[in-house]
């Protein structure tokens, strides 16, 4: 049971944070009427609105979040850099407090990071759109690199983000 909760917990706080991050941004930087546009042209970039941290790796989005904003007087990047390494900080936290043990933590975090970029190739497989954005984002050209780049990009998070699972989890005694 632990590990359907952990896995669960850490799965809706990663999307509500990432949702609730990207709202955050579209209402402060963009306008909220464009993320209303953008989701009624094109409906699966709700799931890069949901899943879209999943996509970068943690260097990426530290630089982002501190980097960008202390070099540059453009503030932009600031909340999309936040929410990406929030959520999934959060999430792996989460995992881990709410598992049973350190190795169900882990897997919870590792099915959550699995799921998300799962959903981002679905999503990349049916919507042109999300395969621009992310083209544009970080210079991903052809399916091809993108499934690649998501593969290392997932297996990074798994192993940078997991951390925060097994030290929020129980302490076991062996």
């Amino acid at each position: 049971m632990g590990f359907g909760k952990a896995f669960l917990l850490s799965l809706v706080a990663f999307v509500g944070l990432n949702f609730i991050f990207s709202i955050l941004y579209f209402v402060i930087f963009a306008g909220f009427d464009t993320l209303m546009t953008e989701i009624q042209n094109a409906p699966l970039m709700i799931i890069y609105y949901l899943f879209g941290s999943i996509t970068s790796v943690p260097s990426t989005n530290m630089e982002m979040a501190i980097v960008q904003p202390l070099i540059y007087s453009n503030m932009t990047p600031l909340i999309k850099g936040l929410g990406y390494l929030l959520a999934p900080i959060i999430a792996g936290i989460l995992a881990g407090k709410f598992a049973e043990s350190k190795l169900q933590g882990l897997l919870g975090w590792l099915l959550t990071a699995v799921v998300s970029t799962v959903a981002i190739i679905v999503g990349v497989f049916f919507s042109p759109t999300i395969e621009l954005t992310l083209t544009l984002a970080y210079g991903w050209v052809g399916f091809n690199v993108i499934l690649i780049y998501l593969l290392i990009s997932c297996i990074v998070n798994i192993i940078g983000y997991g951390f925060f699972a097994l030290l929020a989890s129980k302490t076991e005694y062996y």
